[in-house]
């Protein structure tokens, strides 16, 4: 395997297909990227080929539209002995709210006996991966612990945190990093950020009609419509995907 996909791959099992399964009654689909489970209903989503996928947070999907092929073709990394596996045939198991893929039950009973042995990390500024039992600094941020390979990578991402995390529009589920957000609104004790003006104008107007995932089709047809002035929209992902770029 190609250097490049098994690191793709590898960071593809760290970060936060389509398997269903069913956790406290409900059922719940695996994020491509981290395989932590969600509900479809919440998730944020993208269409390929065909399928949808579902991902857990925005960084997820970040990643999924940056890295379409690798995580696309169903590779899972075996944490304990570090081969990569095909998710059909891997033996897989669901832990803490993630699903984990093995080689074989020799690696899967090796993981159920002392999981934390083998936890690994994403560090967010350096882009490295290793085990988190290595990784000797660490943050506190928004409820999540983010683990860093150095002290320099920690700082960076303390005095600048928003370079590194990135957020999904309610409005057109496009991500973009906070740094490069139209603009943020507070609704109901939640912070919301927007990737286009016209929808932080949309949102200012009716807040509570695109809370939940609705609008996204009025999004897209107001950021794609040839008769809306490219100033309103400077900075738009779906417009950019349109090739209307200033």
């Amino acid at each position: 395997m190609p250097r490049r996909i098994f690191q793709a791959v590898l960071v593809v099992f760290v970060l936060c297909s389509s398997t269903l399964v069913f956790a406290g009654g409900k059922e719940k689909t695996e994020c491509p990227v981290c395989g932590y489970l969600v509900n479809p209903k919440d998730a944020l989503t993208h269409e390929h080929e065909g399928v949808t996928y579902y991902f857990c947070d925005a960084g997820c999907k970040a990643y999924f539209l940056q890295n379409t092929a690798e995580v696309a073709s169903g590779k899972k990394f075996d944490a304990v002995c570090g081969m990569v596996v095909e998710r059909e045939k891997a033996v897989s198991i669901e832990h803490n709210g993630r699903m984990a893929h093995f080689c074989s039950d020799e690696c899967r009973d090796k993981y159920v006996g002392d999981p934390g042995r083998y936890e690994i990390d994403y560090d967010v500024v350096a882009g490295q991966v290793m085990p988190v039992r290595q990784m000797k600094h660490s943050i506190e941020f928004e409820g999540r612990t983010y683990h860093f390979a150095s002290d320099e990578s920690r700082a960076a991402f303390e005095k600048n945190p928003d370079a590194y995390v990135y957020e999904a529009c309610p409005i057109g589920g496009d991500v973009f990093l906070r740094k490069d957000a139209a603009g943020k609104r507070e609704y109901k004790g939640t912070v919301y950020y927007f990737g286009c003006k016209a929808c932080l104008d949309m949102f200012d107007k009716d807040a509570a009609k695109y809370i939940g995932g609705k609008g996204k089709l009025e999004c897209q047809k107001s950021c794609l419509d040839e008769d809306v002035d490219d100033g309103e929209h400077e900075g738009c992902p779906l417009k950019k995907a349109a090739g209307r770029t200033r």
